[in-house]
């Protein structure tokens, strides 16, 4: 089946590449036209009371995707003007403010204090500016922009368009991104093949299969989380590398005995057997993250998974043409390489190993209790770009209204006006909160809402629900944040007869530690038990598995607690990811030293001269794909104005490097003491036959 496969993609391999660009094609056009989710609130669970509220307020007031105005120096004539132009854009769901509550003719000093408090402050007005549908909505960004232009001529400042913002900051940094991962690459495989086509045509299979798997997304009707959409690139040429350069290496192995075509059916055949297994480890890896609570990681983990899946199809379906027909370029563009010698290394460990394996297991538990100090970060907004309107704008209205933070406390209309004041009163009376507006601070309790016109409580009733809005003394983030909410929840489910949603941005983002609680811990069980169980039916074995993900771990543990010299802090997707990613990818340079290890034992029956010779050996394979790792994702870390994309992508980058040293020291001495662990515990493992060491 396999030979019959791998002549058909060279016999026909005119017709692979032409089928190949009809689905780039399709998929370049699918790519640029999917939608990208900058709002990781909507991953939250829909049946959680926040994200009910949420919903509510945003389909039955409008409250829930809103941009604040805030407009100084400027008099209510000119300030309805503008109100009347913004409710004019398409997209535009409706623009509340002062006139909501009471009629513009009336002069400010007139005006309830409630009313005046709410919308006035510091020489300023505030209007809120509610949108037809989700941030994500191409209509909605039109109307934000068209927002923003309207108001261009005031001296204003904005809040609420973040994800907007965010998004067209990171269109207009990702192609320098993309360029310089490919540059860096590029300059890793340039010093490891010889010849300069090569890379080029590893680089154009390997991008290919980057935007069939983007583009999928839209035709599938995948809404692509912003990170998934930012590190796919990086990560898929980080991984998949190595395909391409196991292909390359055996063609020219073969061809060294074989006609051309002969030479690629055979290097194909090998190819697709010999990286199998290293493909089930990266995706069983990738896949740990779709177990999530958080819905994001199900984009995540599908996203890179299906990358892998892809470009391993590429690598024997449609590279292997690319060589046959370049190969007189290749032959006739070439150049010097160098060549590390790692066989001194593999004598030092081979000698002390006992040592070297010491000093490993210290390291692990140095390496858990570090990584166990680490402290995960949910403020999402503090990795935002500064230089963002909306930030800076959020920071400036706060200050005007003497807001540090709100809340929307969403009510089922079961009670009398009576009960919604009695709530409101009470509410101020909690620690943190410093004021709660709603229908009431306007209204007498006691006047029948029957007897007031449909225009004075449209703004506070809607569908069945009313809502107050609590100005609160915290930063999100703030230790005394946590119980000012909990108090309020529990005051709220005690005194009001119906159903209560308490939501609003820090509601959402305290739920979304919640409901992430445990998250990392279960991704690294599910993904260690998937690759364990992959590796152990791989090499028949119960024992190397163990020391194969162990080493890992221990990677992963030390560039972890690597955070600690820094912040100490690290936001918490990026906590949460980085186990199953580098896990997932970099398994492969255990599983490719060990399967030499094993190769080398059933030849010499004596582990210290196989070890020496497996170091020798694989150590320049495990650097070349430690180094392309490093190479696709360290100009992320470094250039990324977004602060999950930087952190996230340099603990990938550094995680590249840790493992390789890894590896390369501590597996070769585990596998060297281990050895009668492993005779034990596994089927056909070669056996060692001691001499004399």
């Amino acid at each position: 089946m396999l030979s019959r496969f791998a002549v058909f993609v060279v016999k026909q391999r005119r017709a692979v590449m032409a089928v190949t660009a009809v689905l780039l094609v399709l998929a370049a056009w699918g790519m640029l036209n999917q939608r990208t989710n900058y709002d990781m609130m909507s991953y939250l669970p829909q049946d959680l009371d926040s994200t009910k509220g949420f919903t509510i307020l945003n389909d039955d007031f409008g409250l829930g995707n809103t941009m604040q105005v805030y407009i100084r120096g400027e008099s209510d004539a000119k300030v309805a003007t503008l109100a009347k132009e913004l409710q004019a854009v398409k997209g535009v769901e409706a623009v509340h403010w002062v006139t909501d509550l009471a009629p513009i003719e009336q002069p400010r000093e007139f005006l309830d204090k409630a009313v005046a408090d709410n919308y006035y402050s510091d020489g300023g007005t505030l209007l809120q500016v509610g949108f037809a549908g989700t941030m994500s909505d191409p209509l909605v960004k039109d109307a934000v922009n068209e927002v923003k232009r309207l108001i261009e001529p005031y001296d204003a400042a904005i809040t609420g368009a973040q994800q907007i913002e965010l998004e067209e900051s990171m269109s207009s940094s990702q192609l320098g991104l993309v360029l310089a991962s490919i540059g860096l690459v590029t300059l890793v495989l340039l010093l490891t093949v010889p010849s300069i086509v090569v890379p080029i045509l590893f680089v154009i299979t390997i991008a290919i299969g980057v935007v069939m798997n983007l583009g999928l997304s839209y035709y599938i009707g995948q809404e692509v989380f912003y990170l998934t959409s930012v590190i796919v690139f990086a990560l898929q040429f980080a991984v998949t590398m190595d395909y391409a350069l196991f292909l390359y290496h055996r063609f020219e192995e073969e061809r060294r005995s074989r006609d051309t075509e002969d030479a690629m059916i055979t290097a194909v055949q090998a190819t697709f057997k010999a990286v199998m297994a290293a493909a089930l480890t990266t995706i069983a890896g990738f896949l740990a993250l779709t177990f999530m609570r958080l819905s994001f990681g199900m984009d995540l983990g599908l996203t890179l998974a299906r990358g892998v899946a892809m470009t391993l199809l590429l690598v024997v379906c449609f590279l292997p043409g690319l060589l046959i027909d370049a190969l007189p370029l290749i032959q006739k563009v070439q150049h010097p390489i160098p060549r590390f010698d790692f066989s001194r290394l593999g004598r030092f460990v081979a000698r002390h190993a006992g040592v070297v394996a010491l000093v490993a297991v210290v390291l692990l538990g140095v390496g858990y209790y570090g990584n166990s100090r680490v402290v995960e970060s949910y403020d999402i907004d503090a990795g935002m770009p500064t230089d963002l309107p909306s930030i800076r704008g959020e920071k400036e209205i706060a200050e005007a209204f003497g807001r540090a933070n709100s809340a929307f406390l969403v009510l089922e209309d079961t009670g009398s006006a009576v009960d919604l004041e009695r709530l409101r009163a009470n509410l101020e009376k909690i620690d943190g909160v410093t004021r709660v507006f709603g229908y009431t601070s306007l209204v007498d309790p006691k006047i029948p809402k029957e007897f007031l016109p449909p225009e004075a409580t449209a703004t506070f009733f809607s569908d069945g629900y009313t809502y107050l809005m609590i100005d609160l003394a915290y930063k999100t983030w703030d230790p005394k944040m946590g119980p000012a909410l909990e108090a309020i929840s529990k005051m709220a489910s005690t005194q009001w007869q119906g159903e209560a949603y308490l939501t609003g941005m820090s509601m959402l983002m305290r739920d979304l530690e919640t409901v992430s609680a445990g998250d990392a811990d279960r991704i690294d069980i599910i993904s260690i038990v998937a690759i364990v169980v992959i590796v152990a039916v791989a090499f028949r074995s119960l024992s190397v598995p163990v020391a194969l993900v162990g080493t890992i771990e221990l990677a992963i543990f030390l560039n972890m607690s690597m955070v600690l010299l820094g912040s100490g802090g690290i936001i918490f997707v990026a906590s949460f990811a980085i186990g199953a990613i580098q896990l997932g990818a970099t398994v492969d340079y255990a599983v490719l030293i060990t399967t030499r290890y094993e190769e080398e034992l059933a030849k010499t029956s004596n582990r210290i001269e196989a070890i020496k010779t497996s170091v020798a050996e694989s150590s320049q394979s495990i650097l070349v794909s430690a180094a392309t790792m490093f190479a696709a994702t360290i100009p992320l870390a470094f250039m990324s104005d977004i602060g999950t994309v930087r952190e996230l992508t340099l603990l990938i980058a550094r995680g590249a490097l840790v493992s390789f040293f890894s590896v390369v020291v501590f597996l070769p001495a585990i596998l060297v003491v281990g050895q009668p662990l492993f005779e034990r515990l596994s089927i056909g493992w070669p056996k060692h036959v001691v001499r004399g060491e």
